[in-house]
């Protein structure tokens, strides 16, 4: 406020900048060597300080430099410590990598070697499995033809004690015969002697007629000797006198053989265990080689090359009974006429062999023999014929017999097979369904499943198959049977 009141105003007194500029240089020229002076003292002051500082500096930054070379020395040494540490590792595991590339391919070499070994197990076990499904495939159709055999041995066993017995009765019989024979043949022997005494007599009445009279008393009386005598033929004679053997000789001898003597024959020819060698056993030998011809011919034929026993067969069916002797053709009968007896034969063998077809309608895609695979194109040996029809066709089996496989088997898929006897078995494959069951008796035409494709198949078909004692044969051949019998039939 002081200053204010001397002022008289709030604002300083303005000066102009050159004002002051020339009363400062007047001031310097007075005292010029007072200014130089203080000039240099402060640019000596000046320049003490700043070299001072600039020192200080230095050294700071020379402190701070050899601080950091220290560090970087330390840190260096660290890492050539680090350096050297992890050049250890690297070798290390260089040489791991080293073993472990040579580990590896030694395991590469073992796995190749390996693979290559069990490859080729798995090539022979393959191989051997295949071997072994064969195998047990022929062992199960061995044993079905066993089983089947195993039957027909039982049957025919019990058959043949049925006929042992009835042997055993017709040796009653024949004792019987024989006992009325003896009874005969004393009889005769009474008789002959009642003649010998009426013919001494007769001839002492009747000296010029003695001849009517013994050709009328003895033919009459020899006929029931003439029975007895063919009796003895067949059975054990009981040693007459010599004197009646020479007298009956001539009467057996003119006397035909009658229908007795072959029925006594027959019943005393199958008994297994008859102690007497007998004569008829020879005739169905005869019998058989007896010429056949036409239908029934045929057929023995086309069964012959199969491999069926057409003897047992036949004997079986009644065809060769136990008769024979000389041929002597009937006038106005032709020789290859088809008799009664051999249309009845082959009526039962139309109705127990396979001589039908499997299906009701059918077309054969391909026959039994050599043809290229249908999957690979590759040659093959086809062991049946292939019936094509629509999907699910019932299959029907193509004669009676016994079910022996009903199952899944390797290329066949489904299959059904079916004993016939006499060694004859079929075959029924690729089926979608089976409605049988081993064991099970079947009738001819009776539904065994329905058609399919399953196993090694390229379509629905049914793959058919004919065996006779475990080889396959051309279905053709009983299929062509049908015809001969129909045809016959007719």
């Amino acid at each position: 406020m002081t200053d204010l009141l001397r002022w008289g105003t709030i604002f300083p007194e303005k000066r102009t900048f050159g004002a002051g500029t020339r009363s400062g240089l007047k001031w310097i020229g007075v005292h010029r060597l007072q200014v130089a002076l203080g000039v240099a003292a402060a640019i000596g002051v000046g320049s003490a300080t700043w070299c001072g500082m600039a020192y200080m500096h230095y050294q700071q930054v020379a402190a701070g430099e050899l601080a950091a070379a220290m560090r970087a020395e330390r840190v260096n040494a660290d890492l050539q410590g680090a350096l050297a540490r992890l050049q250890d590792q690297l070798a290390i595991a260089r040489q791991n990598l080293n073993t472990a590339q040579s580990r590896l391919s030694s395991l590469n070499e073992d796995a190749q070697q390996s693979s290559s070994s069990k490859a080729d197990r798995i090539a022979q076990l393959t191989r051997a499995l295949e071997q072994a499904q064969r195998d047990m495939h022929l062992v199960e159709a061995q044993r079905a033809t066993l089983m089947a055999r195993v039957s027909k041995a039982e049957t025919d066993l019990a058959d043949g004690q049925t006929r042992q017995q009835q042997a055993q009765e017709w040796q009653k019989k024949v004792q019987q015969l024989t006992a009325e024979r003896d009874k005969a043949a004393s009889e005769r022997d009474q008789l002959r002697a009642r003649i010998t005494e009426l013919e001494k007599s007769s001839a002492l009445r009747h000296q010029q007629a003695p001849k009517p009279v013994a050709a009328a008393q003895p033919q009459p009386v020899a006929a029931p000797p003439a029975q007895s005598a063919s009796t003895e033929v067949a059975v054990a004679p009981a040693a007459p006198e010599p004197a009646a053997a020479a007298a009956s000789a001539p009467t057996v001898a003119a006397a035909p053989a009658p229908a007795a003597d072959t029925r006594v024959a027959v019943a005393v020819t199958p008994a297994p265990g008859a102690a007497q060698p007998e004569a008829p056993r020879a005739v169905p030998a005869v019998a058989a080689a007896a010429p056949r011809s036409g239908a029934l011919a045929h057929v023995e034929r086309v069964l012959a090359s199969t491999g069926v026993d057409v003897a047992r067969l036949f004997a079986q069916l009644g065809v060769n009974r136990g008769m024979g002797g000389p041929f002597v053709p009937a006038r106005g009968e032709h020789p290859d006429s088809l008799t009664p007896e051999k249309l009845a034969a082959l009526r039962t063998l139309a109705q127990i062999l396979p001589i039908s077809a499997p299906l009701e309608s059918y077309e054969i895609s391909s026959p039994f023999g050599v043809r290229g695979d249908p999957v690979n194109g590759r040659g093959s040996f086809h062991t049946g014929e292939d019936f094509r029809a629509p999907y699910m066709s019932p299959v029907y089996a193509t004669a009676p017999g016994v079910v022996t496989y009903a199952g899944y088997r390797d290329d066949y898929g489904k299959i059904v097979e079916i004993d016939h006897g006499n060694g004859i078995s079929t075959r029924y494959g690729h089926l979608h369904r089976y409605v049988v069951s081993v064991g099970q008796r079947v009738a001819g035409r009776t539904q065994i499943g329905f058609l399919g494709s399953t196993g090694r198949a390229t379509g629905p078909h049914v793959h058919y198959e004919v065996l006779v004692n475990g080889e396959p044969h051309d279905p053709e051949k009983f299929l062509g049977l049908a015809r001969v019998v129909s045809a016959a039939q007719r």
